[in-house]
């Protein structure tokens, strides 16, 4: 709650005018409206450095992850919040980010996206792992000529 500026009376603090006196009220100015779609992308390609964190105000856990990029951890930090940030719906992003202002929607070809690259990754390591061993193998068992 907050009061009015013209009479002094607890309001809510969502409220254009006071319902005692009908003064309007500043809503702080305004919202500079942080959208879903960039900071997934932001996410998704730049997560590992922190770079999402600083575009969505939390530069504390940025200069963290900025921290210790070199570990990983932000990185595999980052693959959940791609998740968390492509399927939030738009009311609850609005409360967090951008004080109940809505934004556009992340469109459904993020969304796929979003559900794919896990599976790409597993299958990449998957595939860093395995074939070396493959290539290993075959050579003792003569069947690989190099």
């Amino acid at each position: 709650m907050v009061f009015c500026r013209a009479c002094g009376k607890e309001i809510h603090e969502t409220a254009v005018a006071c319902p005692h006196c009908g003064a309007a009220q500043r809503l702080g100015g305004p919202v500079a409206v942080k959208s879903q779609t960039v900071a997934a992308l932001l996410t998704a390609f730049l997560g590992g450095f922190g770079i999402h964190r600083f575009y969505l105000g939390k530069p504390v856990s940025g200069i963290f992850y900025l921290l210790f990029c070199w570990t990983g951890i932000p990185s595999l930090i980052a693959i959940f919040e791609v998740f968390i940030i492509t399927f939030m719906s738009q009311a609850k992003w609005a409360d967090k980010y951008n004080k109940g202002q809505l934004s556009e929607p992340v469109p459904l070809v993020l969304k796929i996206v979003a559900l794919i690259f896990p599976i790409l990754f597993i299958l990449g390591i998957i595939g860093a792992i395995g074939i070396p061993a493959y290539e290993e193998y075959s050579i003792k068992a003569g069947t690989l000529q190099t």
